[in-house]
């Protein structure tokens, strides 16, 4: 027997860190609009310095547009390599004028305590202000969820663009919307190539994530939790019909299983998750605020995209703190303080107004690119990818990803989830490109024109949508259908 061997070794590897500060910046940019407003009256509550701006927190103007050389300073986390956003912003023009700190040796109180009473720096001051740059969002959605992981996968083989893709496919519930060979043809790779990163991904949580049906969200499941050798497995793997038809006899005699033994395995099914990614599913009863909406200009004559600016209060740092510290009234003990709080307070405002501005500028992109969904309806939606819009706009792939995560807008056609516009679709006999979630409105406007005494089956939806220049697989028509929540034909029939 080989003795073991304890041994020290060094190994060096490349890898990015990424700052609190753009951490912060990151967080800021992906959290949806109710949950902002949240956010900054927390900084607010921590932040002595940071102050609303009068008559003006409800503002709907524009923001300030971004000036011709670039200004990207420390605060934005250049340093670190870390694209957060969009173009350099600078500081508020009442914020621009150099930092005071370096040359004041003379201090006054600038805290909130009563005056001439000091306030130093303490042990809370610290932990605040690591909370103040730590704190992430309590809860990731799916999509960063997914996006996390992607970054991390150890897959050589595998370009994260594949599975960029896959996630951008992948719909509420957790489920693959769209075929493997779809996917393949939209990326330009073989359709083996692609199942290789759909075996990737589906090795990814929430359990059951990618699978293209509710047999293989359980197989995935039952894998994910070392169960292949289960009774439970081996009847979704080669006994799925009989398992639907509850023939349970006809299984324990196929496997040579007691009744019991069956009656266990189905009980080991139940307890799985229909849903993969019900965890993660937006709350029903949560509030929605649209981040932004798209409107028809009549004095323009043309589309454009407003952002709902009213729920986020527009900040500057105190004037009377900056006055406080222009004038060499505040006790040096409390310089640190100060400067801390003025570079948090600096770098949260232009963090929101970076966050806007890389919104806006997607929502134009998605305008120009969508312009027939909004003149004339879903049924219009065109494939898009968010790769196409981050070269648009010159920015990394991940910053659209967490800039669309979680977002809503005002449409003519209701709120819709901006990541809904980012998706793969057909293209027709007449060479138009037409995104899935258009084949699926083409498909209910059929659905609701069949004869109710005769509902068509999937073989005949698939020829009504051939007739309409559009060719799908019977077998896409039964997967739209689930997706919709719309029963098989012998189920719609009425008498």
């Amino acid at each position: 027997m080989l003795a073991p061997d304890f041994s020290l070794y060094q190994k060096l590897s490349q890898g990015q860190i990424q700052s609190p500060q753009v951490l912060h910046a990151l967080k800021i940019l992906q959290v949806p609009a109710v949950a902002l407003e949240r956010e900054i009256a927390d900084e607010m509550a921590k932040n002595p310095l940071l102050e609303e701006v009068p008559d003006a927190a409800r503002s709907r103007e524009p923001l300030p547009q971004p000036p011709q050389e670039d200004a990207r300073g420390d605060a934005h986390g250049s340093d670190d390599g870390e694209d957060v956003g969009s173009d350099a912003l600078p500081a508020r023009a009442e914020d621009a004028e150099p930092d005071p700190f370096p040359e004041k040796e003379d201090w006054a109180d600038a805290a909130t305590a009563p005056a001439g009473t000091e306030r130093s720096w303490s042990r809370e001051d610290d932990e605040r202000r690591a909370y103040l740059f730590d704190s992430l969002v309590e809860k990731e959605s799916l999509p960063q969820l997914l996006e996390s992981q992607i970054a991390l996968a150890d897959a050589p083989d595998v370009p994260a663009e594949l599975l960029r893709a896959i996630a951008q496919n992948i719909d509420e519930r957790g489920f693959l919307d769209v075929s493997v060979a779809e996917l393949a043809e939209k990326q330009g790779v073989p359709a083996e190539r692609m199942e290789r990163a759909l075996e990737v991904f589906q090795n990814f949580d929430p359990p059951g994530v990618g699978a293209r049906d509710l047999r293989e969200a359980f197989l995935i499941q039952l894998r994910r939790a070392g169960r292949t050798d289960s009774l439970a497995y081996r009847i979704l793997d080669t006994d799925y019909k009989a398992f639907l038809a509850r023939k349970f006899p006809a299984v324990a005699d196929r496997f040579g299983v007691s009744d019991a033994e069956v009656r266990a395995a189905i009980a080991e099914i139940a307890k799985l998750k229909r849903v993969p990614a019900g965890d993660y599913s937006p709350d029903e009863n949560r509030e929605i605020v649209p981040d932004l909406t798209f409107f028809f200009d009549r004095e323009k004559n043309a589309w454009d995209v407003r952002l709902e600016n009213a729920y986020i209060p527009r900040l500057r740092i105190s004037n009377v703190y900056k006055e406080l510290i222009a004038q060499g009234k505040v006790p040096a003990k409390d310089r640190a303080y100060f400067a801390e709080k003025m570079r948090a307070g600096r770098f949260l405002i232009n963090a929101i107004e970076q966050r806007q501005r890389t919104i806006e500028r997607i929502a134009r992109c998605i305008l120009a690119a969508q312009r027939d969904f909004f003149e004339q309806g879903p049924a219009k939606m065109r494939p898009m990818k968010m790769s196409d819009i981050a070269a648009e706009i010159g920015v990394h792939e991940t910053t659209v990803s967490r800039a669309v995560a979680d977002k809503y807008a005002a449409t003519p056609y209701g709120v819709v989830e901006l990541r809904r516009f980012f998706n793969a679709g057909v293209e027709t006999d007449g060479g138009e490109a037409l995104a899935n979630a258009g084949v699926r409105e083409v498909l209910r406007k059929i659905l609701d024109e069949e004869p109710p005494q005769k509902p068509f089956s999937d073989e005949k939806l698939a020829k009504e949508l051939a007739a309409r220049g559009i060719r799908i697989a019977r077998r896409t028509i039964a997967k739209y259908r689930g997706m919709m929540n719309i029963p098989p034909a012998h189920l719609r029939k009425k008498f």
